[in-house]
């Protein structure tokens, strides 16, 4: 009679069994990834009735930040990188986003390849541009009218962001698209400790913001405790903000209606700055950042007002959401903070809004029809919505790892996307962001007095834009 060790035979039993479970699961996990695109209904094309095939076209998206070798940094990160690989496997199609040169050189770079390229060149450029390239390559006849394409639905809103599709309008023609919501951008930055220590909820600005009394009157009261003679010196050492001039200047003149330059219903520009929503904000701007700004020390870096917040020497800072990205610059920061809209203007729309100057994609106008027709919707289902990551809030998902908190995004970032308001400045070749804001916000001259200083030369490059 054979003597059985139970303990050791229920111990390998175990094991065995733990084996096979393993064995068993890992098929079915990488099968409920494969089930996951098999699910996808392929795109075909009209003209074949068959599935997409690009024939293993190369495009290069070309921008001036994107380095195709930085591993993802994130779960949805990942699973975009895996569809996208799908993708171009599905279509034999290659795309790599990537920087085609830097931010200086770019709109040179795109002007010349524009002017010189070809459909039979082996990588095929769709180009990231900005105000810089905007109406110069649309007068110089650089970018494909998109209108004329037949094999992409630009005004899908489920896929496109209608405020780029509109923002280089002429007539019935339009030259650039982006994808997705548009891209909540500059709002307040503030510090909780600090507010904390001044008596205030560290989420007070939420607060304010969520029963909409987040306006220039709350803020300024702020500002007022929050500037400071610490010892009774007579001088003041303690300032609530430091922020970026033209971000300031740009959003608190939206806030309130108004803008440096308007665009009428014929598409035609007009300078703006002197209306009385714009002189408003203006004033407001001037006697704002005389009053509460961090005055910058003699021989201080252009940047100072950043270095002081993230040091937690200001409550308050305005400046663009890119700065909250995972590993951006207030990654760093020793204090926890938040970040609300911009404070709402006794003549605005009482909406929390965003200002539209998303960078624009365009296609180079010296691609023939055909090769045009295959780089747009190559491009449209190389960026079409991660599977999972489809609904109506998914795009929340890039913002919440670079915040301190979800209010940052569920409450101000949400707001915001919802009223895009364009930024025409920045399409005007020759008009700086430093005219009608450097000279006010310091002092320098009064707004009325800027007004004239620069009001005729605007007009001339408005002119030439309109013609």
């Amino acid at each position: 009679m054979v003597k059985v060790n139970f303990k050791k035979a229920l111990s390998i039993g175990i094991m065995v069994l733990m084996t096979l479970s393993a064995v068993s699961a890992a098929p079915k996990k990488n099968k409920k990834s494969s089930d996951l695109y098999k699910k996808i209904e392929k795109q075909k094309d009209p003209a074949t009735k068959k599935v997409y095939d690009f024939k293993g076209m190369s495009i290069i998206l070309g921008d001036w930040w994107s380095d195709p070798t930085k591993a993802p940094a994130s779960k949805r990160q990942e699973d975009q990188k895996a569809f996208r690989d799908w993708t171009q496997d599905t279509y034999k199609v290659k795309i790599v986003q990537k920087a085609s040169a830097g931010w200086a050189s770019q709109p040179q770079f795109v002007a010349n390849y524009c002017m010189t390229g070809s459909a039979s060149d082996a990588d095929k450029y769709v180009f990231c541009i900005d105000g810089r390239s905007a109406n110069v390559g649309i007068k110089a006849e650089l970018f494909y009218d998109l209108s004329k394409i037949k094999s992409v639905n630009y005004h899908d809103a489920s896929i496109y962001d209608q405020a780029v599709v509109r923002l280089l309008e002429k007539g019935d023609s339009f030259y650039a698209f982006n994808f997705g919501v548009s891209e909540p951008r500059e709002g307040i930055f503030f510090n909780k400790r600090i507010l904390q220590e001044a008596g205030y909820s560290p989420d007070y600005p939420y607060d304010l913001q969520k029963e909409r009394k987040w306006t220039w009157d709350t803020f300024e009261e702020m500002c007022k405790k929050l500037t400071r003679d610490t010892d009774n010196d007579g001088v003041i050492d303690q300032y609530a903000m430091s922020s970026f001039y033209t971000c300031f200047t740009a959003n608190a003149l939206d806030s309130n209606g108004g803008s440096k330059i308007g665009r009428d219903a014929n598409g035609k520009y007009f300078n703006n700055a002197g209306s009385d929503k714009s002189m408003e904000a203006f004033n407001w701007i001037a006697h704002m950042y005389q009053t509460y700004q961090l005055p910058q020390a003699e021989g201080a870096a252009w940047d100072y007002f950043f270095t002081a917040f993230v040091n937690g020497e200001t409550a308050f800072m305005c400046h663009q959401e890119y700065n909250a990205q995972p590993g951006g610059a207030l990654s760093g920061m020793a204090d926890d903070w938040g970040f609300v809209a911009f404070p709402l203007g006794p003549s605005g729309s009482g909406n929390y809004r965003t200002i539209h100057d998303t960078p624009m994609w365009v296609i180079p106008s010296c691609y023939d029809a055909a090769t045009v027709e295959k780089i747009a919707k190559a491009v449209e289902l190389y960026n079409l919505p991660v599977p999972g990551y489809d609904g109506p809030d998914a795009w929340k998902e890039d913002y919440y790892a670079g915040f301190r908190d979800a209010r940052a995004v569920d409450e101000t970032l949400a707001e915001m996307a919802k009223y895009p308001n364009p930024r025409y400045d920045v399409l005007i070749p020759g008009i700086s962001q430093e005219d009608m804001c450097n000279s006010i916000c310091w002092g320098w001259r009064t707004p009325q007095e800027e007004f004239e200083a620069t009001k005729n030369v605007w007009q001339g490059l408005i002119d030439d834009v309109n013609r």
